[in-house]
């Protein structure tokens, strides 16, 4: 995106939902074989194997992990770090199945705490966590294998505890998907982040691990900000910290399934699953992309393709979490879609002809799914998006 971002509050708490200075960083990078596809892919260096490639993949829970914190102290329970856990190991998993890798998964878990306040019995939550993740995809099909990881006291960098992990696939290069592929006639199918999946044990809300930064701090308030200062930074402007309405224990409205705080907390839903059913039944070369709604939510799909309009007119309903994350501080709607998922964290875009097939597929899966969109010729090479839902029409580029 450019400076029409849409984004203030985001980035005045020190975050970014574009990463356009990461992006500037490593434009001069080497991009791999496919730079148009959704993760980093590099020949098969390990073997020399030319009908094969290598991934190698970073990400974690983020700021997810003070919330943890927080709803721990205040009281909810060690479950909190199993999800934190799965936070971080499937933001990497979705993130290679968007390029078609589904395993065996090779995973290295990193722990950053400060040992004053995170004690061995957290570590312990974190890393059991790991496993029965990976045990879940495992259930499904999907091979993932912990390899051992690090866990580092670091109290003079991390405040509490922050809960990293890597993954390495070997894939074929012919069954690579390659977001470049999306152009114009195609349409976005959008996938639910909210209900419960077959693989799923309760009800999600649907937050995912991005956006964190400001849904805790849009959406809590009571005395947080005095008793538990060691959960954000002191540098940012104290009337952006804890700003919300709520308490962690407050019912969410508009779901009895759950408190604010456990609707905040929901661990990242995995999308690997329904992706694998996908790759069975569509020829992955009719799959023109996969695109994960993590950092930049609705938006993200602007970082992919050349010379697109993307126009999402038809996304699912508002979930209640996001409905009390808007209005508990009135953050605009423009940027709600450019920092949440908003209810769909992965979409398809491929020919008219499949999207049905997607829809039936997803619903075999329990997760409820449209054509929330389509994609048009843009008037230049740059993307752009428009976004047609509550609030309005919104536009990105």
């Amino acid at each position: 995106m450019t400076a029409n971002r849409h984004d203030d509050r985001y980035q005045a708490r020190g975050v970014s939902a574009s990463k356009s200075e990461v992006h500037s960083a490593i434009k001069d990078v080497d991009q791999g074989l496919y730079p148009g596809a959704f993760c980093k892919i590099i020949p098969d260096v390990l073997t020399n194997d030319d009908d094969h490639c290598l991934l190698m993949h970073a990400d974690g829970a983020g700021t997810k992990s003070s919330l943890a914190y927080l709803a721990w102290m205040e009281g909810m329970g060690e479950e909190v770090w199993a999800g934190i856990a799965q936070d971080s190991l499937i933001m990497n998993v979705d993130d290679c199945a968007c390029v078609g890798a589904m395993g065996p998964y090779l995973v290295s878990n990193t722990i950053g705490r400060n040992a004053k306040r995170i004690p061995g019995n957290v570590i312990a939550g974190i890393i059991n966590g790991y496993q029965a993740a990976c045990d879940t995809l495992a259930d499904e099909g999907i091979s993932c294998i912990m390899t051992g990881g690090e866990t580092a006291d670091v109290g003079d960098v991390v405040r509490t505890i922050i809960a990293d992990s890597t993954i390495t696939a070997r894939m074929r290069r012919d069954d690579v998907i390659d977001a470049a592929r999306m152009n114009a006639g195609d349409v976005i199918v959008s996938f639910s982040s909210t209900g419960q999946a077959r693989w799923e044990n309760t009800p999600n809300a649907g937050m995912g691990s991005n956006g964190l930064t400001s849904a805790r701090h849009e959406g809590l308030g009571a005395d947080y900000r005095e008793r538990y200062p060691e959960t954000y930074a002191p540098e940012v402007d104290k009337d952006l910290i804890y700003c919300g309405q709520h308490a962690l224990t407050d019912p969410l409205p508009g779901d009895d399934n759950f408190t604010v705080g456990s609707a905040i907390l929901s661990p990242t839903r995995t999308y690997a699953p329904l992706i694998n059913d996908l790759l069975q039944a569509i020829p992955r070369t009719d799959i023109h992309g996969l695109i994960h709604c993590s950092g930049g939510g609705q938006t993200k799909i602007l970082n992919f393709g050349s010379g697109n309009h993307y126009i999402k007119d038809n996304l699912l309903p508002v979930p209640p979490l996001f409905k009390l994350l808007k209005n508990s501080t009135g953050q605009e709607w423009a940027e709600m879609y450019s920092v949440y998922n908003m209810g769909a964290r992965l979409e398809a875009i491929l020919p008219a002809k499949h999207a049905e097939t997607c829809i039936s597929i997803a619903k075999a899966c329990g997760i409820d799914a449209v054509i929330s969109g389509r994609v048009e010729a843009a008037t230049s090479n740059d993307n752009t998006l428009t976004i047609t839902a509550e609030g309005g029409t919104h536009t990105y580029n």
